[in-house]
């Protein structure tokens, strides 16, 4: 697997909680009471998402785009990082 590109979107609920969906990443569904609570969390929820399915990542999120985060496989940085020892 090659790096992926995760847009979500962000909705606020009749209850005040925020919500984080993702087009890209079916079942993607994270809440927080803040916005800034949201985004800390859905790196974490994005790689939960990636194990369960037995492809290890990690993510970050895109400088400038605070829609998009990027999910790396840990495959491949390790190979990357192997390469360069």
């Amino acid at each position: 697997m090659k790096a992926k590109i995760v847009r979500v979107t962000f909705e606020r609920g009749r209850e005040g909680l925020f919500y984080a969906q993702s087009p890209d990443l079916r079942g993607l569904l994270v809440a927080n009471a803040t916005l800034e609570g949201l985004k800390k969390e859905i790196p974490s929820a994005i790689e939960e998402m990636f194990d369960a399915c037995d492809t290890p990542v990690t993510v970050t999120e895109v400088e400038d785009d605070e829609s998009r985060w990027v999910a790396i496989p840990i495959a491949a940085v390790s190979r990357q990082l192997a390469q360069v020892s």
